[in-house]
Parts: C-alpha cells; structure tokens; sequence
C-alpha cells in the first residue's frame, strides 16, 4: 500500500482537530454567553443567600416575572435554608460558588474537593449542575476538579463593578447599555469580603434592579442559565485566570 502523501495527512489531521475542538470547548471550556436570535438574558446573582437583599431581589423578580440564577455559597445557604428553598419554589436556578468562597487556583485539590462537595451537600435536594468560580478565577486543575463533579462552568458576559460603590442610576445605566439578546449578567446580591466596604450594601443594586427591570421585561425575557442554554448556541471559551 502506497504511503498517504502529506497533503492528506494534512487533511485527515486537520479533520480530526476539527472534531476534536468543539469536545474540548464543551468538556473544558467556560460558558460566558449563548448565541440565540430570541431576546433572552440570564441575570447571575453570586455570593448569597443574604436574608435581606436575596429576598428584595426575588421580590422584583416576580413582580417583573424575572427568572435568575443564583450562585450560593455553601456556608450562607446552610445558614438560609429558607430563603435556598424559597429561590427554588420561585422557578430560580441554583449554583455551586464553593462553600466559602475559596480561590480555586491558589487553593490545594482536596480543599477544592471538599468545598464542591460541602455545598453540594447542602444543595443535593435541587440537584445542583452549574458551579461560578469566586473572583472568577480558574486553572486547568480547578477546572478539571469541576469536571469530575459533573459541573457546568459558567462565567459572564460581561458585569457592571457592582462590587464597587456606586449610584443606583449609575448601575442602572451601566446594565441597560450593555444587555443584549444571550447574555449572562454577573451581579451580587451578597459581597463576601469586598474590597470597598460600602459596597457591601446592596441596596442601591436593588434600587437599580427596580428602576431597569420593569422596563427592560417589555423588550427581554429573563431566564434561568439552564433555560437559555436550551435556546441557542452555547459560547464557551477557555477560561484560566488567577483569582485575583
């Protein structure tokens, strides 16, 4: 048999990459947005459950009939069983954010283990698929350990520094000017160890949440990740950051 000639080993090498890519981005790349034509957005809110603001949050949720996904951390939803149940009850998805906030690269693989499973623990009832990174920092071990436990890693879009202080209106006009149509919206409705202190009350981001929801629900419809994962194509990106 005659040797193939090296433009189709090119080619045959070529094909398989070809295969082989879009199973690397789905096994190991970050989802961050999904390619869809209809005007769906998914607001991502990290860090909680707080007993304050989450329940001021769902509250404008129902009124504006809003669906969101919130990232807990395992030791805040242990502490707010309630509010954990009644953010299911509501038609609201559930992530794994860690149980208590951990940076995933900087941290040793059985820690990471051990916090995955701490926080799926507390969430096994609603059987948990979707895991954010805190600081949104990852490596190739952390992203692998969220593989093994079965997780859908999920980023953003993009965020409007809702971590810093800021005006209501500020916050507001930053989120109106950047939604479009399949994205993942980073938001807080907890700050765990913020680096600027006033930030810690999320009250202007729930008067923010107030001033754009009622009227952004008339040109978009805000779902779960889950949801809008089913209406178009996943983007996912490779996604390795320190967690600064």
């Amino acid at each position: 048999m005659a040797p193939q000639s090296q433009p189709t080993r090119l080619a045959g090498i070529w094909s398989f990459r070809h295969w082989l890519a879009p199973l690397g981005r789905r096994l190991f790349g970050t989802l961050v947005r999904v390619e869809t034509t209809e005007p769906l957005v998914a607001l991502t809110f990290d860090d909680g459950p707080h007993p304050v603001y989450t329940s001021q949050i769902l509250e404008l949720c129902n009124v504006a009939q809003a669906r969101a996904t919130f990232f807990v951390i395992g030791k805040h939803a242990a502490a707010h069983r309630d509010i954990v149940t009644r953010i299911r009850a509501e038609g609201h998805a559930i992530g794994n954010h860690t149980f208590t906030h951990i940076r995933m690269p900087q941290t040793r693989r059985r820690r990471r283990w051990q916090e995955l499973w701490q926080t799926q623990q507390v969430l096994l009832p609603y059987r948990v698929h979707l895991f954010r990174p805190p600081y949104g920092g990852q490596s190739y071990g952390s992203r692998f350990d969220a593989l093994l436990f079965g997780y859908e890693v999920v980023g953003w879009t993009f965020h409007i520094e809702d971590w810093v202080y800021q005006p209501a209106e500020q916050l507001a006009t930053r989120l109106v000017e950047q939604i479009r149509p399949g994205s993942i919206v980073l938001l807080h409705d907890r700050l765990v160890n913020p680096r600027d202190p006033n930030a810690a009350d999320r009250s202007n981001l729930v008067s923010a949440l107030a001033m754009v929801l009622p009227a952004l629900s008339h040109t978009y419809r805000f779902v779960t990740v889950p949801e809008l994962l089913r209406t178009g194509k996943p983007v996912r990106v490779p996604w390795f950051r320190p967690a600064l």
